[in-house]
């Protein structure tokens, strides 16, 4: 009977020291600002505060980068698919065109630079450049970079709402739905993708004719003058 009674006193001595092993816990847990539920760390969720529209092509029209986009379209474009490489410099552009349209493939180059605007075809040897009278002119066969290009040289013309963030390859990217000012109805349900820095990462451009969409598959912030070396003499033109 005393053996019987000595283990109920150690018995109920290990709870009291459990009970009070358990509330020491909790307080020491609330006095550094934990949480009683063991094993779940607090924690305190932050959202990140997306560039205005404008900030973004503020941006990007003068940071400098070389971005290659996978394009595919659909509606009246359907059965068109390629690669589009853009590159930004100092107030140059360069857009490089590759597309495939019911089996025939085709290679073009449209360089803004200061002295103008120059489109240079690959597909013949040798190349054949030829003077345009203006970028959006020349690009008007491409949505997306006709948008990017008007938009970054008349964005009072836009309105865009951010819409959320997104990664593209190993890129944070902030989307904007955009509208041009003029005719809201103008670019309904197109949406726009650019880094923090300004750079354009992806493009949906919708229409009647059909949507034109574009991804970045690589990027490059560094371009070296040489790209924006014309492959050839244009048409029409002297230069040094």
């Amino acid at each position: 009977m005393a053996l019987a009674r000595e283990l109920e006193r150690s018995v109920c001595a290990v709870k009291r020291g459990i009970r009070a092993s358990a509330a020491l816990l909790f307080l020491l847990a609330a006095s550094c600002g934990g949480s009683a539920s063991p094993g779940v760390a607090a924690s305190s969720p932050t959202t990140e505060i997306s560039p205005s529209f404008s900030q973004i092509l503020s941006a990007s029209k003068t940071v400098e980068y070389m971005v290659t986009y996978k394009l595919t379209a659909t509606g009246q474009g359907a059965g068109v698919s390629g690669e589009q490489s853009w590159y930004f410099k100092q107030g140059k552009a360069r857009f490089d065109f590759k597309r495939a349209i019911a089996g025939d493939s085709s290679n073009v180059s449209l360089f803004a630079l200061t002295d103008g605007t120059f489109m240079c075809s690959g597909a013949a040897a040798p190349a054949q450049c030829t003077s345009m009278s203006g970028l959006e002119t020349a690009l008007q066969q491409n949505p997306a970079a006709f948008y990017q290009a008007s938009m970054t040289a008349h964005p009072e013309q836009f309105s865009g709402i951010v819409v959320g963030t997104r990664h593209i390859g190993e890129q944070h990217a902030h989307c904007y739905e955009v509208h041009t000012l003029a005719d809201s109805s103008e670019l309904s349900g197109s949406r726009f993708c650019y880094s923090s820095q300004g750079i354009p990462l992806s493009s949906r451009v919708s229409g009647s004719a059909g949507q034109w969409s574009m991804e970045a598959t690589s990027l490059s912030t560094t371009v070296p003058d040489s790209d924006f070396a014309l492959p050839a003499q244009p048409s029409g033109l002297s230069r040094p």
